[in-house]
């Protein structure tokens, strides 16, 4: 890709009024020139004031566009902005999110560079509480979310998946649009796609973009257990992506189940699940003064609990997945049978 490519930028929005002007904000302070950007906000029929202030930036937006999805399910939006994008190169932003000044420059050069069909870099965490200050910290930490690069690496190189990525539009006519059936982890299926088709996934530091976390420990586990059981239906697409550091939170899951309800059987299997639960604990506490060091050990309290909910939530969600796709299956198997 060359310097002067139209880029087209790709926002789904329900409910962002606290977010999406910050969002619009740091298109606007883009380094790339503006007459070059398109802007597509995808909106669920928002219910707060997100549709107001997406107006409002059409003033300084040249290419501007509003559109509405009323069925308010991400990749639907997705593919609606793809479709109507003018650019030859797309890029997925979330409303709850905001992007460094060179963001679009840099992905464009990124592009032009490289045999890559989609660039993207690392996401910096931020919170605006304690809570979400922690829960930024945990996102940060490999032991929180294992070797998911475009969270932890500052390293150039080809990875699986990137968060927020600028794609070459011709992709999307060689693999496909966003699955419409997924409701969580599209951009990560679409991603797994890219590369079971042979195309190449670039992370490179250059590209900066940022992320606000949750703010409490309630909508963090919401939102990990959707992750996880949405991250089944991915994995029963395609089998590879089960990587490992989505099987460990599944098997921690299993183990404290099986010595939980053993230990009504077998009394000795409670001790084996305190020992378990110490060494957890004890492995996080570590981890979170490693995280905390930084930050005048202030968030160290509160860490090991943002990281039990990150890895339970996930686990819990995962195997929830699971168990429902077994029952659906079931189900399936019984109605047939009695229909013969």
């Amino acid at each position: 890709m060359k310097m002067g490519t139209l880029v087209s930028i790709i926002i789904p929005c329900y409910n962002e009024a606290k977010f999406i002007d910050e969002c619009l904000q740091s298109i606007i302070s883009q380094s790339y020139p503006p007459e070059l950007i398109e802007v597509i906000v995808i909106d669920g029929n928002s219910t707060d004031k997100s549709v107001s202030i997406v107006q409002k930036y059409s003033k300084n937006i040249s290419k501007m566009t509003l559109l509405m999805n009323p069925q308010r399910i991400t990749p639907i939006s997705l593919n609606i902005g793809v479709k109507a994008a003018g650019g030859e190169i797309i890029v997925i932003l979330g409303a709850h999110s905001f992007i460094h000044r060179d963001f679009i420059n840099n992905g464009v050069l990124a592009l032009g560079g490289t045999d890559a069909v989609c660039v993207g870099g690392p996401i910096e965490n931020i919170g605006n509480s304690y809570i979400g200050r922690a829960i930024a910290l945990a996102m940060k930490s490999s032991f929180g979310v294992g070797n998911s690069l475009f969270r932890i690496s500052q390293k150039r190189k080809y990875v699986d998946t990137v968060a927020f990525g600028a794609y070459r539009k011709e992709v999307f006519e060689a693999v496909g649009y966003f699955d419409e059936s997924l409701v969580r982890n599209q951009d990560f299926e679409f991603n797994q796609r890219i590369v079971k088709f042979g195309y190449k996934i670039l992370l490179t530091p250059e590209i900066t973009s940022y992320y606000y976390a949750r703010n409490s420990l309630p909508q963090l586990f919401k939102q990990y257990f959707y992750y996880g059981y949405w991250k089944e239906k991915v994995i029963r697409k395609n089998v590879s992506s089960f990587k490992f550091r989505y099987q460990i939170p599944v098997m921690f899951i299993v183990v404290i189940l099986a010595l939980f309800v053993g230990g009504f059987y077998f009394g000795s299997l409670w001790n084996y699940l305190g020992y378990l639960l110490c060494g957890y604990g004890s492995i996080s506490l570590l981890f979170s003064l490693y995280a905390g060091k930084s930050n005048d050990c202030k968030y160290i309290t509160i860490l090991p609990l943002v990281f039990f909910t990150l890895h339970f939530a996930f686990g819990f969600g995962l195997l929830g997945g699971i168990f429902g796709n077994i029952a659906l299956v079931g189900k399936i198997c019984f109605v047939r049978k009695m229909k013969t």
